[in-house]
């Protein structure tokens, strides 16, 4: 014991002798901490409080995703969601574009691509995080100027809405966008045939008597319209299922056994007053095949319109869109740099290297290195 309170003794003379060096050395360095924290840009920060809004009334498509993969469709989805195009390159870019930020962020030399390059650089500047609880996001944006800032954030905002209008990110939107484009392909096919009907009747001058042929007609309507909406419903399934899940399989044969009677209606005398087309004179076999595609597009096109008002309107229930809850607002004072914290630090910091400078040049002067700096006897040449 009597050795540890001499050892003790001894380093807390050598500090206490050594005060002048860690004076010297806390003081020089405290002071250029301070003087280059008013040197450092000063960044301002401005937040945005956002809460992602969608229908609590789930799809049919989502109740199976949900029921089988055991993915919860909630408002914690919906936030990721939200988050997900918050945080992506695709949104910095736009807003990079609409702003002209590469002006301000990257050197005038820059060879490379502007937009990326400045929306790399802009990737630091913004921080998202989402409240778990309440499904809340909150948006920050630091950056050199106090109105800049501000508005980068209400950008963000605005190009978010944006691309959550033109992304299909639930699975009414991806239904109407494909039912959408299967509308127009059908419409521009159905005029296409009803045009060369149009043309052979004129020519061949065949008549087609509509009452005799209306219920086969509506027979084969129906079942067109039967298949056309399985298969709908069938591809929504296979976003949710695994292809060996029996319900897929069930409908894969419904599908199937419906395509069987059509196609049984169209190489018969299913339409009694129309030949069939292994009995029937070339001319009217020509015919009777344009006639029967055109009623079959007709179906299908009436089919798919009703599918798509339907998805149409299960999108406006399922739409995400953002509310926001506190606007951005113009930063008064910079976060950045934090100077007390930065003066605090260089002084913790250097106190305890002034300390250990003392410590270890009285070791090297105990090894027998030199005489310590502090030593006040008289020079070499006397006594």
């Amino acid at each position: 014991m009597e050795g540890e309170e001499l050892n003790l003794y001894e380093i807390f003379k050598n500090i206490w002798e050594g005060r002048k060096l860690i004076a010297i050395v806390v003081l020089t360095t405290t002071l250029t901490a301070l003087l280059v924290s008013f040197l450092m840009k000063p960044i301002y920060r401005t937040e945005a409080v956002l809460m992602p809004v969608s229908s609590e009334k789930v799809s049919p498509y989502a109740q199976l995703a949900s029921e089988f993969l055991g993915i919860t469709i909630s408002q914690e989805n919906t936030s990721a969601k939200v988050m997900t195009v918050l945080k992506s390159r695709t949104l910095r870019e736009r807003v990079v574009e609409r702003l002209g930020l590469y002006n301000d962020l990257l050197d005038k030399d820059y060879r490379g691509n502007k937009v990326a390059g400045t929306a790399k650089i802009l990737e630091d500047l913004i921080e998202v995080k989402n409240d778990k609880k309440t499904g809340a996001i909150l948006l920050a944006v630091d950056y050199y100027e106090p109105e800049k800032s501000k508005r980068i954030a209400e950008e963000m905002i605005s190009q978010l809405q944006e691309i959550l209008e033109e992304k299909a990110l639930t699975i009414s939107k991806a239904n109407r966008v494909f039912l959408e484009k299967q509308l127009v392909k059908t419409e521009r096919e159905l005029r296409k045939y009803m045009t060369s009907l149009a043309e052979l009747q004129k020519r061949e001058k065949v008549l087609v008597p509509q009452e005799q042929v209306k219920g086969s007609l509506e027979l084969y309507a129906e079942l067109l319209s039967q298949k056309i909406t399985l298969e709908v419903r069938l591809r929504e399934l296979e976003r949710v299922l695994s292809p060996k899940n029996p319900r897929l399989r069930a409908l894969k044969e419904q599908i199937s056994a419906i395509q069987r009677q059509i196609h049984s209606i169209e190489n018969s005398s299913g339409l009694s007053v129309l030949p069939s087309f292994e009995s029937a004179p070339e001319k009217m076999k020509k015919f009777s095949g344009v006639f029967m595609k055109v009623e079959g597009l007709k179906a299908k096109y009436s089919t798919l319109l009703k599918l798509y008002e339907q998805a149409k309107m299960e999108e406006q229930r399922e739409r995400i869109y953002v509310e926001v809850i506190d606007p951005p607002y113009m930063p008064e004072n910079p976060v950045k740099p934090q100077r007390k914290k930065i003066v605090a630090g260089a002084f913790t910091v250097s106190l305890f290297l002034g300390i250990m400078i003392v410590l270890f040049y009285n070791w090297l002067m105990s090894q027998g290195f030199r005489k310590p700096y502090y030593d006040d006897s008289s020079d070499g040449g006397q006594g």
